[in-house]
């Protein structure tokens, strides 16, 4: 900022990104691609294979789970591009952190959010496996 006051632009050694900034946004980048491929990709081949067993009626919130994936993909992109955006390069790995862990997070949330469908599911089904007992029973 000061060489622009000077009225002298900026030598190539004062724009450049320290390496820390770059091997923050290379690691953070990296881990997160492994991440969709490593995680969300077998959760929802498993969600898949679940909701082919039970021939379809298992409920999937497929609106939620869209709905977050994107949103949590959304957010790891924002703090990369801050990420790369930055000088300074702890900041820089504190951003390339939570891109990470913010897909993590989003790549485990369908197998969450199919179990809590399923509890929620089985919960209306119980009642009524109990009915027939009790009906079976009396005769």
């Amino acid at each position: 900022m000061t060489a622009l006051l000077r009225g002298r632009r900026p030598s190539t050694a004062e724009r450049r990104r320290p390496r820390a900034v770059w091997a923050a946004f290379i690691t953070s980048a990296a881990v997160s691609v492994v991440v969709v491929a490593g995680v969300l990709l077998p959760v929802l081949g498993l969600i898949g294979a679940a909701v082919g067993f039970t021939a379809g009626t298992l409920r999937v919130p497929v609106v939620g789970i869209v709905l977050a994936v994107a949103i949590g993909y959304l957010l790891a992109l924002v703090l990369l591009a801050l990420c790369i955006s930055v000088r300074n390069g702890p900041l820089a790995w504190v951003l390339g952190v939570g891109a990470v862990v913010s897909t993590l997070l989003v790549s485990v949330w369908p197998l969450v959010a199919v179990a809590l469908a399923g509890v929620d599911q089985v919960q209306d089904v119980v009642p009524f496996i109990v009915g027939l007992v009790q009906q079976a029973l009396q005769r």
